[in-house]
């Protein structure tokens, strides 16, 4: 047995163990939850609900510590507030919350950010807080400023929508996450979940066809998921988008399709974590420094349709690996993608130590470009950074860097 092991520890040396938070019994730390639904888009009145049933079919409505909501204080609907508001309280007596942690932004707004204060100050690396981003920055970033410096190391702000993140045509905001991330908390970017949760674009009712997919909740013999089915449709659109961070925070998965929404809610079957996630993408504008870059809302080709663009003859981007269900100790194959043109040269670094070869920008392309650097060492907490050199002349931008889990 004791020679069989050592075999298996030399076969698989790269992943010591797993990080959770949800381990498939018990969720290690606290929920915290910021959205809209006041003005802009009417599908918060609909994600709101879902996300507090996905975390009550895990059974972790003790864990949520705030809920704030109808936070965009620029503008605002009255008749949209109400609206929300019925939604929230609906879920609240259907799913089994403690009514005192939520806040209604355009009634209560110090209190709001005092719940949020107390929630990170109470944070620590054995009950962390996770903070989901479902609306636009501007209460968060009041609440972070406002909490001690020391304890936001311990706070993970998810977010998954470039809208939610403060960038707009529409709206005028103070802030954007590039406010809130300098501060110290770890910030989490997912897949944009209208890819998987919205049947139906932004702008318009939905048509009866794009109801469709939903009609299990229609349908359905429990009178809860009906009263979900009522309030997607209250909004005249099938979206509830935002209720996918709830489904990544519970089980490490970025693609929260509608079957799998189903399944849990519906058939009542609880998904096992996917811990350690697949791959990780680190979105360039996330990182914690950016040297010499700034923030690119131009290139529609890129992630999230957001870059960093290099502001001198070189520029360097830096941030601690600290994400949620990923391996403790893992082998990655690293992809870094950037667009340059000749004379840029590029290097990637774990704890400044180069990992492969510094690469240049091949000549005369002005598209989008991908780097692969295979079997890359990365244990939590090291900085991952990129390093650009360009000649005179030459630009160069980052998209982001993947690290795509090595089997």
């Amino acid at each position: 047995m004791k020679r069989l092991l050592a075999v298996c520890l030399l076969i698989l040396p790269h992943i010591e163990a797993h990080s959770g938070p949800f381990d498939g019994k018990n969720f290690k730390g606290r929920i915290a939850w910021s959205c809209d639904g006041n003005h802009n888009d009417e599908d918060d009145w609909a994600a709101s609900p879902v996300a507090l049933a996905i975390f009550a079919a895990f059974k972790v409505q003790h864990k949520l510590v705030h809920f704030d909501y109808n936070n965009i204080l620029t503008n605002t609907d009255t008749a949209w507030e109400k609206e929300h508001k019925t939604s929230i309280r609906g879920a609240i007596e259907r799913y089994g919350y403690e009514a005192g942690v939520f806040y209604d932004c355009r009634r209560n707004l110090d209190a709001a950010i005092s719940s949020i204060v107390r929630a990170i100050n109470e944070s620590s690396a054995d009950n962390p807080l996770y903070f989901v981003l479902a609306g636009p920055m501007e209460v968060p970033y009041l609440a972070i400023q406002k909490s001690d410096p020391a304890k936001r190391r311990f706070v993970y702000c998810i977010s998954h929508s470039r809208w939610n993140d403060g960038f707009s045509t529409q709206y005028i905001f103070r802030y954007n996450k590039r406010a809130v991330i300098p501060t110290g908390i770890r910030w989490i970017q997912i897949r944009d979940q209208n890819e998987f949760l919205s049947t139906s674009p932004f702008g318009r009712p939905a048509h009866p066809e794009e109801w469709v997919p939903w009609f299990w909740l229609r349908d359905a013999a429990e009178e809860n998921l009906r009263f979900l089915w009522e309030r997607m449709r209250a909004t005249k659109r099938a979206d509830c988008s935002d209720a996918g961070m709830a489904y990544f925070l519970m089980t490490g998965d970025e693609a929260a399709e509608i079957d799998k929404l189903r399944r849990l809610l519906e058939q009542q079957r609880v998904p096992p974590p996917a811990d350690p996630r697949a791959y990780v993408r680190l979105e360039a504008e996330n990182f914690l420094t950016l040297d010499n870059f700034g923030l690119d809302e131009e290139n529609r080709q890129a992630s999230h349709r957001l870059n960093v663009r290099l502001t001198a003859p070189s520029g360097r981007i830096a941030t601690p690996f600290d994400q949620p269900y990923t391996a403790l100790s893992a082998r990655y194959d690293a992809e870094v993608r950037y667009l340059a043109g000749k004379g840029c040269r590029f290097a990637l670094l774990i704890d400044g130590l180069r990992q492969g070869e510094p690469w240049e920008a091949p000549a005369g392309d002005a598209a989008w470009q991908s780097h692969a650097i295979p079997h890359i060492d990365v244990k939590a907490g090291q900085e991952i950074a990129v390093e650009i050199r360009c000649s005179v002349g030459a630009s160069a931008q980052l998209d982001y860097v993947q690290l795509n889990l090595n089997p």
